[in-house]
Order: C-alpha cells, then sequence, then structure tokens
C-alpha cells in the first residue's frame, strides 16, 4: 500500500460513514487477502484484495458477531461494515483496534520462565475449546464430512497440477504419501464439525507484554466449521513441539487428534505455495515452495 491507497480507503469510509471523523489514517498491514488501515489510531478498518474476498468478509463479520460474546478473550467486534453492492476498495469491515503485538514465535522463545509459558499455553488451549464447543447452527454454520472429504482431495489434485511441475521428485513422493495416507482413512472424514479459527498463527495471536498474557485473537477469514485438528496445528507451526506439548497438557483431549494435526502441519507451506500460484502472489509461492525444491 502506498498513501494514495490510504487516502482512498480514507475516503471510502468517509463517504459510508460521513458522521465519523477521520484525523489520521495509517498502514496497518497487508495480508494475503486484505489491506488493513488504521483510523484514528484505534480503529482497524480491513479491505479486501479481491472480489471473492468481500464476500468471505461479510461471512466473517457475521461469525465475529454470533462469538465475540461467547469466547473468553477478546475477538474484534465489527462496528462498521460495507459489503454488497460494493466492490473493491469500498468493501471492508472496522472494529476497535484490541491491545498487544502479535505474539512471533521469537518472541514466544524469549520467555524463559515455564510456569508462564504454561499459563500462555491454557490461555490458547480455553479459547479453542470454548469456540469448538460451540454448536454450529447456533452461529449459522453448516457442512459434511462428504464436503470436507472433496475439499482436501480438491486441494491434492491441485498440488499434483500446478506445483509437482516445481518440486523435486523426492518432494512430489512425501506429498503423495501424505495426502493418500489421509484421505484413504475413512475416520478422519467422520469427525464432528465444529466452528474453528482456520488460521491460528502468530499473526493472529496477540499478546500484552505488560500483563504478559494473550490480549485477543484476530483475523477470522478462514474461519467456518471443520476439524478442530487444523487450529492446533496452526499451534503447533506456529510455536513447535514443546509449547505444543503444554497445551495438551492442559486440554489430553488433544492428543486424540495427533495424527490429524501432524497432517495439517504438513500441508500448510504447500497451501501457501498453492495460494501464490493461484493468486499470482510470488511471494507467498516462494516461501511455501522453500522446503520442496
Amino acid at each position: 500500500m502506498n498513501m494514495a491507497v490510504d487516502n482512498q480507503y480514507a475516503k471510502s469510509i468517509q463517504r459510508i460513514y460521513p458522521e465519523l471523523f477521520i484525523h489520521s489514517v495509517e498502514r496497518f498491514g497487508s495480508g494475503q487477502n486484505n489491506d488493513t488501515v488504521l483510523v484514528n489510531s484505534e480503529l482497524v478498518f480491513r479491505f479486501p484484495k479481491y472480489e471473492e474476498g468481500i464476500e468471505q468478509l461479510e461471512r466473517e463479520a457475521v461469525f465475529l458477531h454470533r462469538i465475540v460474546d461467547r469466547v473468553p478473550m477478546e475477538v474484534p467486534r465489527p462496528i462498521y461494515r460495507s459489503f454488497y453492492p460494493n466492490g473493491i476498495g469500498d468493501a471492508f469491515i472496522g472494529y476497535k483496534k484490541i491491545a498487544g503485538e502479535p505474539l512471533e514465535t521469537e518472541m514466544l522463545h524469549t520467555i524463559r520462565d515455564e510456569c508462564e509459558l504454561r499459563r500462555l499455553a491454557g490461555q490458547l488451549g480455553l479459547f479453542l475449546k470454548q469456540l469448538h464447543t460451540m454448536e454450529p447452527d447456533d452461529i449459522g454454520l453448516y457442512g459434511t464430512a462428504d464436503g470436507v472429504y472433496a475439499e482436501w482431495s480438491n486441494m491434492y489434485e491441485r498440488i499434483q497440477t500446478k506445483l509437482y511441475p516445481y518440486m523435486k521428485q523426492e518432494a512430489r513422493h512425501w506429498t503423495d504419501f501424505h495426502f493418500t495416507g489421509f484421505l484413504k482413512d475413512k475416520g478422519n472424514f467422520e469427525i464432528a464439525q465444529v466452528p474453528i479459527h482456520g488460521d491460528f498463527g502468530t499473526s493472529n495471536i496477540l499478546y500484552d507484554s505488560h500483563r504478559r498474557h494473550i490480549s485477543g485473537i484476530i483475523d477470522f477469514g478462514s474461519a467456518g466449521i471443520g476439524d478442530p485438528a487444523v487450529d492446533y496445528a496452526g499451534l503447533l507451526a506456529s510455536y513447535g513441539e514443546r509449547f505444543f506439548r503444554f497445551v495438551a497438557d492442559e486440554y489430553p483431549e488433544v492428543t486424540d487428534m495427533m495424527d490429524r494435526i501432524v497432517f495439517y502441519h504438513g500441508t500448510f507451506a504447500l497451501q501457501e505455495a498453492l495460494f501464490g500460484i493461484e493468486n499470482n502472489d510470488p511471494a507467498a509461492f516462494r516461501n511455501g515452495m522453500e522446503r520442496f525444491r
């Protein structure tokens, strides 16, 4: 993003919410799917980059509205909304900024006190447990196990078609083994579908270093219903096995999901590369393919 883009976003907000006085707007990040600006140093506005992202952002706003008062830590509460018939640049959600900074892996590793690490693991585990135990019908979510199988089967086919030409033979063999073993096990698709975050990683987990606790969870763009093991796989990928064991110590039921957690963990880089090649994002493609070339 640049200043002209920032100003254009500010004009869009002002046009749709003329009563909101805007005295400052600054860049606040740019993810795979959304640009983000900070308005008046206290309001976060997210704008989809792609047309298909508008519908996704609208679903996210509904999801957040239905869980915001039912989870044990702060999540975005959409106050400002603009969807259809508005297009790219005019579609957005806005909410009050949540205190804290992303709990990056390096930051977590500076915490040496095991009691504090276990407390943070407990916070994250409790959030996931309460999210995963909500009834999908209560928050307007529906899905089937057949849909899950089709989703992963389709992803495997796209990986073969679009990524295999760039991958070493050894990496292609590993990927075949990884996916076929998962897809052949019918038990993987008899899991109760529950509300999940869908992208439970470092950039979306906020940490308040002054109070030394998890202050909030953000970016529910991938939220929906699915296998709870997906979210735990995000934790494993983000913070490593030692911290993950602390989560499992607090919530032993996680150990029953380990085969699925390991599978999902092994797909994350491939998913990033696939996103990159399908959405003309060279950086995502390079990052995802790094270990497979």
